[in-house]
């Protein structure tokens, strides 16, 4: 396993910091992945080590705002910046590689995204994993909250009132089991533990009915990955979309007991092992 970054640019100029792993020996498939909410790609250093020992390689950026990548803390103007950036350092991947990457990998808002974009875009890929997407999100927002809130985010798109402690209080009844991984998020720098702006909230609020109209568009071959006991994104949300998406090639897995990120969970070989075996599926045998 090798480790290396370098650099995308967004359309609007902002550095994208980015980080790839890749297997010894010969890849047998190219997977590139977004992150969720607040953290960051060099979280998914494990993942990538699991994916290199099976011959994949992955390459993951930092959303903006987010790790090291460029913008303002945590300011998402529109979730379709975000599909917009995916959409252009794809296209710089290409670029650089002369082809598409394989599959798409996405963790929750970071699956969010590959969602919209693959809605909306049909990137010529093998298939995309999704984990945890938010669906419908499971914890209750009173509707007076939603409109205040949408009326700061007009007024004073930045004032930065809203918090999620998902590295903090709620770290370990959210994120996950492993007091291991909730540690790690506690210690790391570049998980963001702020106030950040009321816009962002919005957004993020909204795009749960941006993902369940997509779906009726999402036609890529996919392999969902939903915890069963995740307390951000509801089991509900992954059943509806698995009904409405006209996918001929879905898989939807449902991990009774699991939490939000599923890959990082006590339970994750488990988890690990249907990934490789779902991509496996689908890769030509020959080394590329």
């Amino acid at each position: 396993m090798s480790e290396s970054t370098c650099t995308f640019a967004a359309r609007d100029g902002t550095p994208l910091f980015s980080r790839r792993w890749e297997p010894e020996g010969p890849i047998r498939g190219e997977i590139f992945g977004l992150h969720g909410l607040l953290e960051h790609c060099g979280r998914y250093a494990d993942f990538a080590a699991c994916l290199n020992a099976a011959g994949y390689a992955l390459q993951m950026i930092d959303h903006r705002g987010h790790g090291r990548s460029g913008g303002s803390r945590l300011f998402i103007d529109r979730i379709e910046t975000l599909v917009e950036d995916f959409d252009g350092v794809l296209q710089q991947w290409r670029e650089r590689h002369g082809r598409n990457p394989d599959f798409l990998f996405g963790h929750s808002m970071g699956a969010g995204v590959v969602i919209l974009h693959a809605a909306a875009r049909r990137p010529q890929v093998r298939g995309a994993v999704l984990s945890g997407p938010p669906i419908r999100i499971a914890a209750r927002v009173l509707p007076p909250l939603r409109y205040v809130a949408v009326l700061l985010s007009i007024l004073w798109p930045r004032l930065r009132l809203a918090r999620l402690r998902t590295a903090e209080r709620l770290g370990a009844h959210a994120v996950s089991r492993n007091p291991e991984v909730i540690q790690a998020l506690r210690d790391d720098p570049l998980v963001f533990r702020g106030r950040f702006p009321v816009r962002t909230a919005v957004e993020i609020l909204g795009l749960p009915g941006k993902l369940r109209q997509a779906a009726a568009a999402f036609d890529v071959p996919y392999l969902f990955l939903q915890g069963g006991a995740d307390k951000l994104s509801a089991a509900s949300g992954a059943r509806d979309f698995h009904e409405t998406s006209p996918a001929s090639d879905k898989t939807l897995r449902i991990y009774p007991g699991l939490y939000h990120e599923v890959i990082s969970e006590p339970e994750r070989d488990v988890v690990l092992a249907e990934v490789i075996r779902w991509l496996d599926a689908r890769t030509a045998p020959q080394s590329r």
